[in-house]
This record gives C-alpha cells, sequence and structure tokens, in this order.
C-alpha cells in the first residue's frame, strides 16, 4: 500500500556533497529511547544552516529570507545515543525559479539509518521572489544525483477541519518561535507528533496509550502553508487514511478557526508493544477515526 518513496532511495555517504558530523543528544531521545522524529527534523534544519551560511556567506544569508514549505523524514532503523555519533549527507535535487530542494541522509558508520528531502523558498514582503544569482550559482555546487520528490495532487477536503475526526488544542508558547518571528518548522513538527501520542491515549486509555515503542511514526511529512503566529490557540486535528496488515496511514491538519495553516501526513504500525511482546492490535480502535469524505 505504502510504496518506495524518493527518499527511502538510500545512496551511500560518499555521493552526498556535503558529510557533517553530527553527536546526538540525550534530549533528541524519545520515551522509546531512540531519537525522536521531531529530533531529526532539527538535525536537517541544522545541517541546512550551517551549509547556507558556508556557501551563501553570511551577508547574504543574513539579507535572505528562506522559508520551509516541506520536510519529510523517513526512519530506516532505530537511531540511539552512539559515542560514534553520526552523519549527515545532505545535497540539492532541484533548484527552480524561487524555491529549492535537499535531500538527506543519516549515516550510522556507512549504514544509513534514516533519510530526509525538504522545499525551501525564498520570500520577500510580498510572497516567493526569485533565487538571487549568487544563491542560484552555489547551489548549483551542492547537486546530488537522486530524484526529486514527486507531490501527489492534495485533496481539497485536506483543507476542511471537519474531514480529521480527531481534535486537540494547541496554545503557541513564545519559545516556539524562531528568528522569523514565526512557529519554527521543528516545533509544528513536534505538534503533529504530539497529536499521534494524544489519539494513541485515547483509542487505548491512559497509561497503556503511551507514547509506547513501535507507535511512533517511521515517516512524517509536513507541509507549511502559512506562518504561525504567537499568541494563539489552534485546532490540530488527525483522521485515518488507510489501514493495511501492519501500518497505518494518518493525515493531520493544523487549523486556525477554518483556515488551514499546514499538513502532515505519518505512516506507522498499529501494532502495540511492551517489553514482553504484542499487546495488542490498534487497527479496529482506529476505524471510527477515519477521514471523513475523502
Amino acid at each position: 500500500m505504502y510504496g518506495v518513496t524518493s527518499t527511502q532511495l538510500r545512496l551511500e555517504p560518499s555521493a552526498y556533497p556535503v558529510l557533517i558530523e553530527h553527536t546526538a543528544r540525550y534530549s533528541d531521545l524519545d520515551p522509546s529511547r531512540r531519537i525522536g522524529r521531531d529530533a531529526l527534523v532539527r538535525w536537517f534544519e541544522d545541517a541546512r544552516v550551517a551549509v547556507e551560511r558556508d556557501v551563501f556567506g553570511a551577508g547574504l544569508t543574513a539579507r535572505m529570507r528562506l522559508l520551509l514549505a516541506s520536510i519529510r523524514v523517513d526512519v530506516i532503523a532505530p537511531l540511539r545515543i552512539s559515542t560514534a555519533g553520526y552523519r549527515i549527507g545532505l545535497g540539492v535535487t532541484r533548484v527552480g525559479s524561487s524555491s529549492f530542494s535537499y535531500s538527506y541522509g543519516v549515516f550510522a558508520g556507512e549504514e544509513c539509518v534514516a533519510t530526509g528531502e525538504s522545499v525551501s523558498v525564498h520570500a520577500d514582503a510580498t510572497g516567493p521572489a526569485p533565487l538571487p544569482a549568487a544563491v542560484r550559482a552555489a547551489l548549483g555546487g551542492l547537486r546530488v544525483d537522486g530524484p526529486a520528490a514527486l507531490r501527489p495532487e492534495r485533496d481539497p477536503a485536506r483543507l476542511v477541519r471537519e474531514t480529521y475526526p480527531f481534535r486537540l488544542d494547541v496554545r503557541t508558547r513564545f519559545g516556539d518561535l524562531d528568528t522569523n518571528r514565526h512557529v519554527n518548522n521543528v516545533a509544528l513538527a513536534g505538534w503533529y507528533l504530539d497529536g499521534l501520542a494524544e489519539l494513541h491515549t485515547d483509542v487505548l486509555g491512559y497509561p497503556t496509550g503511551g507514547p509506547l515503542d513501535g507507535l511512533s511514526p517511521s515517516s512524517l511529512e509536513v507541509q507549511y502553508l502559512a506562518e504561525v503566529h504567537y499568541p494563539g490557540i489552534h485546532q490540530l486535528r488527525i483522521g485515518v487514511v488507510d489501514l493495511d496488515e501492519t501500518t497505518v496511514r494518518y493525515a493531520c491538519g493544523l487549523f486556525d478557526g477554518r483556515r488551514c495553516l499546514g499538513l502532515a501526513d505519518a505512516v506507522g504500525t498499529h501494532q502495540v508493544l511492551d517489553d514482553n511482546g504484542v499487546v495488542g492490535d490498534l487497527a479496529a480502535l482506529l476505524e471510527p477515526f477515519r477521514l471523513r469524505g475523502v
């Protein structure tokens, strides 16, 4: 049901024009003692910022306004705290008129344990703006082979909050803001992961609802449709798109009133695990949470 995505096409470390050494921190761990998906989103952000400061130059970087349009993380193997650390590979797969795409690989030794992709947009006060010639030239030196992600046509129902049966209210915190004075992309990714954990808690009951090992999504993709500001209380909505024998695909929407600010898609397992093995199956419990009208 869930075919191989472009980010799951694993490249060797040598295929990336940039390799950055990265040490995992204790705060990167989730309750399963593995590196959290939101931590990987931050790793990718750290890699982007470091590379752009280096190849664009500090002066040009300070004058540009780059906004993240989307980010995707695919976890291939468990990531834990390691004394050997990790390496993050980064390369550019596409350069458009006002946007460009990165591909990422996370390596433990020579093993690829996670992949990802993102799209950045150059913007001014009126919206997307052409990339400066110096930026286009710098990006050309970071090209990596591999297909850019194909974006499926979005169902208009995904922009309607009543499409999603599960609701969670989220209050913006001042600490969520970044230097652009809107909620940072890493914080927003964490909101969607929190929403999935709340859904699991709702259907399984506390404290069984977790988050338990195996319930965190192996794949998370976030689309940032509009800036999220402080202060504010927003509705995070979640629904189930598909269920097969072992996996579940979730769809999420973030709303300010009826206005959709962002979307997310996640794929995970519906097998509930503990230290002794399988406790139960979420599939039947998730059936009432299927998307409406999709």
